[in-house]
């Protein structure tokens, strides 16, 4: 077995049909029907149930190609950092970043860094924190930036910025909330609209005031949390640099203060992977003492 057969392989299965798998790699449709047939002799499985139209996987099939894909994109990857290490600055940076800062604060510090290294591009994966700590431990992306909290104690982390916490809703739900700021005390009986990962924290914060949260829906994803508290919802509980994701102008926005609910921006990477000189530059670019806390 070889790359090229599981290029073959891979190309095949996303193009549900071999002429156009065919067509996609330049060749002919024989030889790829040969080459597949003889990936199936070597591993010993039925890869595909082969139709008159399009071609589907086995349960054999699913299992390798989730495999295949993977080994594809480490030696993508090993080919990046080598081309990489031998040009210097010039290279392209594997970056995970969660969705709540993916349209605002990552933009202003992508430009600026782009001014101080105009030869560097980006290849970004955006997800939750929870997606970009996998990606991160098994060397799909070079550096992560997520958010708290998390465990990770096996990844290098540097602080970048500690945000306050908002409470966003609209005005209906805050008629008996006159005050500029909440704690979720005060918020505990309303329909609230959060993150899976601060599940935890705000059942602790409620339980130590014998209080049982009224949680509307549970999320991975600032878009969602932002999409819904937009729709009218519920109460959406978001760090301060996903404001900018509420387009309903009737949103009421209040700063929570309760200590054990905080946020904060880090960027991680795996002190066990190789690092690239772009790599170096950009931590060293954002943990840089005009932007750590800013």
């Amino acid at each position: 077995m070889d790359f090229k057969q599981l290029t073959y392989f891979v190309t095949t299965v996303q193009e549900g049909n071999i002429s156009r798998a065919a067509q996609r790699l330049h060749i002919s449709q024989p030889p790829l029907s040969t080459k597949l047939k003889e990936l199936e002799a070597e591993l010993g499985v039925i890869l595909f149930e082969r139709g008159s139209r399009k071609i589907e996987l086995t349960q054999a099939g699913r299992i390798f190609y989730a495999r295949a894909t993977s080994i594809l994109e480490l030696m993508d990857v090993a080919t990046k950092e080598l081309d990489d290490y031998k040009q210097g600055k010039i290279g392209t940076l594997r970056i995970g970043i969660i969705s709540s800062i993916s349209s605002t604060l990552i933009n202003s510090w992508f430009h600026e860094f782009h001014q101080l290294y105009p030869e560097i591009r980006f290849n970004i994966f955006e997800g939750n924190t929870y997606e970009q700590l996998d990606k991160l431990r098994n060397n799909l992306i070079e550096l992560a930036i997520v958010r708290t909290p998390f465990s990770a104690l096996d990844l290098e982390c540097k602080v970048l910025r500690k945000e306050n916490v908002f409470a966003v809703g609209t005005k209906e739900y805050f008629e008996d909330l006159t005050s500029s700021t909440t704690t979720l005390k005060e918020l505990c009986h309303k329909p609230l609209i959060l993150y899976r990962r601060w599940e935890k924290v705000i059942w602790h914060i409620c339980q130590a005031e014998n209080l049982t949260p009224h949680i509307f829906c549970m999320n991975d994803d600032a878009r969602t949390t932002a999409s819904m508290t937009n729709a009218g919802l519920g109460i959406g509980i978001i760090p301060e640099s996903a404001l900018s994701l509420l387009t309903n102008p009737h949103i009421v926005k209040k700063v929570i203060y309760d200590s054990d609910l905080e946020s904060s921006i880090c960027v991680l990477r795996n002190p066990n992977s190789y690092l690239s000189t772009v790599v170096e530059l950009f931590y060293d670019f954002l943990a840089s003492s005009n932007r750590v806390g800013g």
